[in-house]
């Protein structure tokens, strides 16, 4: 196995190189190595390939279903564009799940009813190609899109969007502007008058333009901000774990990953390469479907959070933010809303008002009150099990260290029912448990230290905290339960590959319910909330499907 840095063998490569639009977007606090990987086509680390399972590219099938429907003389009217459209959905569907099915034929519906109105405001438009491409077979740029035409040569390309079209007037876009230069620089039989570049939102029909400029703005326009973007993300520069990394063709061999091998506990790898934290496991134990159809493929549709889930993400951020200081909390910083010197952070009144009585609670038992050093807070943690050949995501609340010179790591949780014991809080939140494997597997994955870390779980009420820990170098059994609760959460999820539903009250609730024809069943009343009375777990932030 090489030792060479991956930089340098990224570096190296002469393959050939196609950058795409979305890949100009990746925003530059993201890892510099990634992108630079994955524009090489043909680019595989040494000792390790990730390994890619047979679930169906969602908007690729989409794309695929509108190129077709284009190229269907039956279109023209509502009852031919139900036929045709059926006969598509018969031949693409197979191995989509029941709820990407739901999803797809809604969404090429709304894409031709957007697609008529783009007409009616802008004049008919031609469909000539998806995912236009300028350049040669060893250095191309591309973008994932629809490229049209109209009768006066004005080119335009369409970015589909999972929910609703974006308008990001006054920003500048650097999709938009890549996507704009490889519709001025096609070579077709007469150069085009315009550059229009569009988003259709797949989820309810909406279209924003996006940008609009003559060839040669477009041209100037690329030159300025798309070919530096370019140039930056094609040489590798730094590490950063992240999103990325479930993508990554390095990730099995990244060096700013921690070693968790065996931290899953599973004698053997699932049919792919996956990414999971405790909030997916955590869902995934309420129903493979809900998890797959909103974690995976991004289809949640209700914005209707559990007063659990509004609470805990205001006091969260208010804990986040106050910590951050690296001083305690006091009595002064919760003080009545009327009151001077209070810290609201980014709450607004009605948010600190809510959550105040939860923070009151907090402050007396507030981590920093000892002297303890803060090393970071939320901060995100990402290693990987070799074994099982998953990536595995956390982000503890805080991480600091006590006056002794230990590693605490400290899980903050809301509720309106305090846990009876340690026993039962390690019971009821999952982080806990994840959390205490994590620092088992790899001493150092929450910061350098002689010793293990000590977990700690600070649970809230309106009326009380109370901080519950655990000693991961001492507490063998206590070890040995955690590592046996994950490995049976992980057991299901790392071989599932259909994502059947578990259908039960939650379908009331579930914001995946209108694509998931098994909630069709339930009585699902509107508005109603899940009876919650704990902090529901959060996961990390994730990345673009497109």
């Amino acid at each position: 196995m090489s030792t060479q840095d991956l930089r340098e063998q990224v570096q190296q490569h002469q393959g050939p190189v196609r950058v795409s639009a979305t890949d100009a977007e990746s925003h530059p606090a993201h890892c510099g190595v990634f992108p630079a990987a994955k524009v090489r086509r043909r680019f595989a680390v040494d000792g390790w390939k990730r390994r890619y399972g047979d679930e169906p590219f969602m908007l690729g099938v989409i794309r695929d279903i509108i190129v077709a429907l284009h190229r269907d003389a039956r279109i023209i009217t509502w009852e031919g564009l139900q036929e045709a459209l059926n006969e598509q959905m018969a031949r693409r569907s197979d191995n989509l799940h029941p709820g990407q099915r739901r999803y797809v034929a809604h969404a090429v519906e709304q894409y031709m009813d957007a697609h008529d109105e783009l007409a009616a405001h802008h004049g008919e438009m031609r469909f000539l190609a998806p995912d236009p491409s300028i350049g040669s077979q060893d250095r191309e740029v591309t973008v994932w899109g629809l490229l049209y035409t109209s009768a006066d040569g004005v080119r335009e390309i369409r970015r589909l969007r999972l929910k609703r079209a974006r308008s990001r007037a006054g920003e500048h876009d650097r999709w938009a502007t890549v996507a704009g230069y490889v519709a001025a620089r096609m070579q077709l039989h007469f150069p085009p008058t315009g550059i229009r570049v569009v988003e259709v939102g797949l989820l309810d029909g909406s279209t924003e333009v996006v940008l609009e400029h003559s060839r040669e703005e477009a041209l100037a326009l690329y030159d300025a901000h798309g070919r530096p973007a370019i140039q930056q993300l094609i040489a590798p520069t730094r590490y950063q774990p992240g999103h990325s990394c479930q993508n990554c063709k390095l990730a099995g061999r990244c060096p700013s990953l921690q070693d968790l091998t065996d931290c899953l506990g599973q004698k053997r790898p699932g049919p792919s390469t996956r990414s999971v934290s405790a909030a997916d496991l955590e869902l995934y134990s309420k129903c493979p479907a809900r998890w797959y159809l909103e974690t995976q493929c991004r289809l949640r549709t209700e914005d209707n959070p559990s007063e659990a889930s509004d609470r805990g993400r205001a006091i969260h951020q208010w804990l986040a933010q106050a910590h951050a200081r690296g001083t305690r909390c006091t009595d002064q910083d919760v003080a009545p809303p009327d009151q001077e010197g209070i810290f609201t952070g980014t709450l607004t009144p009605d948010e600190y008002t809510k959550a105040r009585e939860f923070l009151v609670a907090h402050a007396r038992s507030c981590p920093l009150a000892d002297g303890a050093e803060v090393i970071a807070v939320e901060p995100p943690v990402y290693g990987y099990d070799a074994k099982a050949d998953v990536i595995i995501a956390s982000r503890p609340d805080l991480v600091c260290r006590d006056p002794s010179g230990r590693i605490v790591v400290r899980e903050s949780k809301t509720t309106t029912q305090m846990p009876a014991d340690q026993s039962d809080a390690f019971d009821r939140f999952f982080p806990v448990p994840w959390l205490i494997n994590i620092a088992r597997t790899a001493k150092g994955a929450f910061g350098e230290s002689d010793g293990f870390p000590r977990i700690e779980l600070e649970v809230i009420t309106p009326d009380e905290a109370r901080v519950f820990a655990w000693d991961v170098e001492r507490d063998q059994d206590m070890v040995r339960m955690a590592k046996a609760e994950v490995r049976q959460r992980a057991s299901a999820w790392i071989r599932d590959t259909t994502w059947s539903p578990s259908p039960g009250a939650q379908c009331t609730w579930c914001p995946v319910r209108r694509w998931c024809p098994d909630a069709a069943d339930i009585d699902c009343r509107t508005g109603e909330q899940p009876q919650s009375h704990d902090e529901p777990c959060a996961g990390l932030p994730a990345g673009s499907p497109e």
